[in-house]
C-alpha cells in the first residue's frame, strides 16, 4: 500500500467519521464489524511474515492419501582401500521405505448477504472474513508443524516436537539464561556432524530469545565503506542477528509460553481401574497452544487407597480451555521428578472425526480415557493402569523432558535448529488437496455452494510433514532470557 492511498484514506476517514464509526462496530444486533478494504492486502503480504514455520517448508503435491518416501538409515560401508587388481568389493547405503498419511485439516466460514450489502461501499466483508479465517488455519498448521503428534490425536499430523529425537537437550525446568553462544554453536554442531552443513535450515526461537543471542554477541565491527581508519567502528552492543553462522533466524510465536496451566485437580478412586494401593504419585500438566506449550500447572500429588486391592485409578481435572490443542501430562513417583508420559487431544471426536463430546479414548487404549464439556473441550483424563508408564504417543527421545515451570517472573522457552533439507531433514510437506491457491498451494481455498442467505467458503490442507531424517535437527528446551 503507497502513501498515496494512505493519504486518501485518512482524508476519507477524516470527512466521514460518522460512516466509518458504522463500518467498524461490533455492537448487538448490527451487522458485525468491518475492515476497511484497502487493509486486506496488507493482511495477506503478511501471512508469511507471521508464519515462518509454514512459508520454510518445500511443498510436495502428490496424488494419494499416503505419502511414500525413502529414508536413509546408513551410507555404504567404509574400507575402499585395495589392489589394483583386486575384486571391489559392493557396498551400498540402507533405506527404509517410509510413508506419512495425509491429514485432513480444513475449516468453513460463512459471510451473510445483509453484511455483503450494508458494506459494499467501505468494505468487501467475504474477502475480510476469508482472510480472517485463513490466518485462523495457517496458525493451525504452524502448531502441527512444531507440535503435532498423529499418535496423540490421529486426526493430526506430527510435527517436529514429536519428530527431533537424536539432538534433544533439556536445561533445568525453571530454564538457564545463555551467558554466550555455545548454546547455538552446540545445535549447529550437532546438526554439522551429520552433514547437514551445506543443508538449508533456520533458527526458530522468540523475539526476545533472539534479542538475548544479539545482545550476547559484544564484538561486532561495522564497516561503513569510509576511508582509513574513518572505515571501521566498533560498535560494543552488537546488533539484532538475522543469522548466525550463515544460520537465518525466524522467529516464532510457537517458542515462548505466554499462559500458565491452571489448576489441575487429583483423585485416587476405588473402582474399575488396575493400579495398586497406598502408591504416591506427581503430576504436572502443560496445554499446547499456538503459542507452543503453557507453563506447567504447579506440582499435584495423589496417592491410591489402601485396603481395596489392585482396584484403583486416578483421574486429573481442570477446567476447559478453548485454546489448547493438546495436553502435557509429566508424571513421576518420586517428589520433584516428573517426565513426560502421556499427550492427549484437546477435543474428542467421534468416530468420522467431527469434535464431539465424547467419554471415550480416540485410541481406544485400554489404560486411559478423557471426557471432554458440551463443546468437545478436553477437561479432565482417568487413569487406569500406573500412570507413570509411558504412552506410545511419547516417542523415546521426548521421554526425558521435563516440564516447562516458572521459577522467576521469566518463562523457560525452547529454541529449535530446523534442517529444511528435503531428503535428510524434515523440510517437505507433501499435500494433495488441488488448486492450491495459498502457500505454494499447500492451502486451497473455495467456495461453496450458496445456502440460505449466506455466502459459504472452504479453506483446506491435505497435508503432512515428511520426517525424511530427524538426527540433522537439534531441540533445546530450558533456555531463559533472564
Amino acid at each position: 500500500m503507497n502513501n498515496e492511498i494512505i493519504q486518501q484514506f485518512n482524508r476519507w476517514a477524516g470527512e466521514n467519521k460518522s460512516q466509518l464509526a458504522k463500518a467498524l462496530t461490533g455492537a448487538a444486533n448490527s451487522g458485525g464489524a468491518l475492515i476497511p478494504q484497502h487493509l486486506e492486502a496488507i493482511i495477506t503480504n503478511a501471512l508469511p511474515r507471521i508464519s515462518p514455520e509454514l512459508a520454510m517448508v518445500t511443498p510436495q503435491f502428490d496424488n494419494q492419501s499416503t505419502h511414500e518416501f525413502n529414508r536413509l538409515t546408513a551410507l555404504g560401508g567404509i574400507g575402499g582401500a585395495m589392489g589394483e587388481s583386486a575384486v571391489t568389493p559392493v557396498t551400498q547405503p540402507t533405506f527404509t521405505r517410509a510413508n506419512v498419511a495425509l491429514k485432513v485439516v480444513r475449516r468453513k466460514g460463512a459471510t451473510t448477504n445483509f453484511l455483503q450489502n450494508a458494506s459494499k461501499k467501505n468494505v468487501d466483508s467475504a474477502a475480510t472474513n476469508i482472510e480472517s479465517e485463513l490466518i485462523s488455519h495457517v496458525h493451525d498448521l504452524c502448531n502441527y508443524n512444531m507440535y503435532g503428534n498423529a499418535v496423540a490425536n490421529p486426526w493430526e499430523y506430527s510435527g517436529l516436537d514429536t519428530f527431533i529425537s537424536t539432538n534433544r537437550f533439556n536445561k533445568v525446568s525453571g530454564g538457564v539464561v545463555p551467558t554466550n553462544l555455545k548454546e547455538l554453536d552446540d545445535l549447529i554442531d550437532a546438526n554439522f556432524e551429520l552433514q547437514g552443513m551445506a543443508h538449508k535450515k533456520a533458527f526458530v526461537m522468540s523475539p526476545q530469545m533472539l534479542s538475548k543471542f544479539s545482545q550476547l554477541l559484544t564484538n561486532v565491527r561495522l564497516n561503513q565503506g569510509l576511508s582509513g581508519s574513518f572505515s571501521q567502528v566498533d560498535i560494543p552492543g552488537g546488533w539484532r542477528l538475522n543469522a548466525y553462522r550463515d544460520v537465518p533466524i525466524i522467529v516464532s510465536s510457537g517458542c515462548r509460553p505466554k499462559t500458565t496451566m491452571p489448576v489441575v485437580t487429583p483423585a485416587a478412586v476405588i473402582g474399575t481401574g488396575a493400579i495398586a494401593d497406598n502408591l504416591p504419585f506427581f503430576f504436572q500438566v502443560a496445554g499446547i497452544t499456538k503459542n507452543g506449550e503453557e507453563i506447567a500447572c504447579a506440582e499435584i500429588t495423589v496417592t491410591t487407597a489402601g485396603g481395596g486391592g489392585n482396584d484403583n485409578y486416578i483421574t486429573l481435572t481442570w477446567a476447559a480451555n478453548t485454546q489448547c490443542y493438546r495436553y502435557k501430562i509429566y508424571v513421576g513417583t518420586v517428589a520433584g521428578t516428573v517426565y513426560l508420559r502421556h499427550v492427549i487431544p484437546g477435543f474428542t471426536y467421534d468416530a468420522n472425526g467431527t469434535r464431539t463430546v465424547s467419554d471415550t479414548d480416540i485410541s481406544a487404549a485400554a489404560d486411559k480415557r478423557w471426557t471432554s464439556d458440551a463443546n468437545g473441550n478436553v477437561t479432565s483424563m482417568r487413569f487406569q493402569t500406573t500412570p507413570a508408564t509411558v504412552g506410545a504417543e511419547v516417542p523415546v527421545g521426548m521421554r526425558l523432558d521435563i516440564p516447562l515451570n516458572l521459577t522467576v517472573s521469566i518463562p523457560p522457552e525452547v529454541v529449535v535448529l530446523w534442517d529444511l533439507d528435503e531428503f535428510q531433514g524434515i523440510g517437505r510437506m507433501p499435500y494433495t488437496n488441488e488448486g492450491g491457491s495459498q502457500f505454494n498451494g499447500l492451502v486451497t481455498i473455495e467456495d461453496l455452494a450458496r445456502t440460505d442467505d449466506f455466502l459459504p467458503f472452504l479453506i483446506k490442507t491435505y497435508g503432512a510433514l515428511a520426517d525424511s531424517f530427524e538426527a540433522t535437527c537439534a531441540m533445546v528446551r530450558g533456555l531463559r532470557v533472564v
